[in-house]
């Protein structure tokens, strides 16, 4: 069997392995990018923030151990300002509103930075709190010397000790030189990057890309016919589990394949035996039995009858096809399940002639199922038929009923062949029969147990059989109780 695969769509395509080295190439210049930025636009923004965050901290320090410890004595307190002064590399420089108190970090043992002509700035800032500007300043200034620095001056009323200035300064380097430097680093740096990053896109886009090709290959080994390709994964989930997944359908092809085979033996063989018959028969009435009236009619009844096989041959396909194509319409409808058994049961006494013999087992109360009565009744006919056509020398056939909780279940039980344990998981395929080596061959298409899967399957029952080779076999279905 040949698949024709679309292989070709109308939009252009790229390769895998193309898009991930082109993935792996932009992240890398993005990301290069973003450094150049960050390093050479951003980076005085960024240091002059961090300053800033660095006064506000050590102001905020000294504030509130003002505010927790009023009582606090001078040497604890320079302990405090000459802490915060080193550990933030800053100068610190306390006053009181009437000049009686003043404190240098310069002054004491940690002494942190020292920044000359610093007086001036400590004015302007006393001033700028003094002229409404609020409690609290920060500000980027330069002494008279011209070198920048970042202030945060905050003004402090303390009960008992009237009222503070609180002033934090920090130098604000030069960034050119420094800018400099890292863009020459950043030069290096990003040509490394790329030429890594180039390396890594090759290497793993091929590791990536490889093992899809190949399953490229096999899936057109296998639109071909080639059922026996095997799709190998790799060491990534998602393409094991896409290896699975194909070597399923590869499998599933395969068997279809077979059925498909085994179709065309069937059916050619159904067909053949009755057109055989037929044109046989035909001239048998054309050179020998025309004038004989008897005889005529007994040919002709032989080829109505096979005829008749014929037609319900082809019926049965075309059911089937229907079915699985969901051109078959269902009706949902309540119904007696067990009254539906006994109308179908009572069709086939008429074989009791023959010496078969149908117990029909219901339960004592009417139990009501949803479903096409008509395709249900089909099953239950193609279930007997069954049983009747492999029932061997104890002609006896049982149809029971079992309440399983919500569900109803029906079983049709004969004493025939039986059926073989490494078969029961195949007669319900398409054309499949009980077996090829004549344990249990009998004349049909093989199509009636796959119209009942079918049916039952659009019904929302649930089937299955138990049987013995030898001892007979039980086929079942339950449907939901309503």
């Amino acid at each position: 069997m040949k698949i024709d695969l679309p292989l070709k769509t109308g939009r252009s395509a790229k390769s895998l392995r193309a898009k991930l080295r082109g993935v792996f190439i932009v992240f890398g210049l993005v990301l290069m990018g973003l450094l150049w930025l960050m390093q050479s636009s951003l980076l005085e923004k960024y240091y002059q923030r961090s300053m800033e965050k660095k006064c506000r901290s050590g102001v905020d320090n000294i504030v509130s151990t003002l505010l927790r410890d009023d009582q606090i004595d001078y040497e604890s307190f320079c302990g405090v300002v000459g802490d915060v002064a080193s550990d933030n590399d800053l100068l610190v420089y306390i006053e009181s509103s009437d000049g009686g108190f003043t404190l240098s970090s310069t002054e004491l043992s940690a002494s942190g930075r020292v920044i000359p002509d610093s007086r001036k700035v400590f004015s302007d800032a006393r001033s700028m709190l003094l002229s409404s500007y609020g409690d609290e300043v920060t500000y980027t200034t330069e002494n008279p010397r011209g070198d920048a620095m970042m202030v945060v001056a905050k003004e402090l009323t303390v009960e008992g000790r009237g009222t503070l200035f609180i002033y934090a300064l920090a130098p604000l380097t030069p960034m050119g030189p420094a800018v400099g430097i890292i863009r020459s680093q950043l030069i290096i740096v990003t040509i490394v990057v790329l030429a890594m990053g180039m390396v890594i896109a090759f290497v793993t886009s091929k590791h990536l890309a490889a093992p899809l090709t190949q399953m490229s290959e096999d899936a057109k080994r296998l639109g071909k016919g080639d059922f026996d390709v095997h799709f190998q994964g790799a060491d990534y989930t998602e393409i094991n589990e896409l290896a699975e997944t194909l070597n399923e359908a590869a499998a599933q092809l395969k068997t279809t394949d077979s059925l498909r085979k085994d179709l065309m033996a069937n059916v050619s063989h159904d067909l053949r035996t009755p057109l055989t018959m037929i044109k046989s028969y035909a001239e048998l009435i054309r050179d020998i039995s025309g004038e004989d009236k008897a005889k005529r009619e007994e040919h002709l009844g032989v080829i109505i009858e096979e005829t008749d096989r014929l037609s319900d041959l082809v019926n049965e396909i075309l059911l089937l096809s229907r079915m699985q194509s969901g051109a078959e319409e269902f009706e949902n409808e309540r119904f007696d399940l067990q009254k539906a058994a006994e109308e179908i049961v009572q069709t086939f006494r008429v074989m009791e002639t023959e010496g078969y013999e149908f117990r029909f087992e219901p339960l004592n109360e009417e139990i009501y199922v949803n479903g096409d009565e008509s395709k249900i009744k089909q099953v239950i006919s193609n279930l007997l038929s069954n049983a009747v056509k492999y029932s061997d020398k104890k002609k006896e056939i049982r149809v029971f009923f079992e309440e399983e909780g919500e569900y109803i279940k029906l079983s049709v039980e004969d004493k025939g062949m039986g059926i073989s344990e490494d078969q029961l998981g195949t007669i319900w395929n398409r054309y499949q029969r009980a077996s090829q080596r004549g344990v249990r061959a009998k004349d049909g298409s093989g199509l009636g147990l796959s119209i009942c899967s079918e049916i039952l399957e659009r019904s929302g029952a649930v089937y299955g059989v138990e049987s013995t080779l030898g001892e007979g076999s039980c086929f079942w279905f339950k449907m939901k109780k309503v």
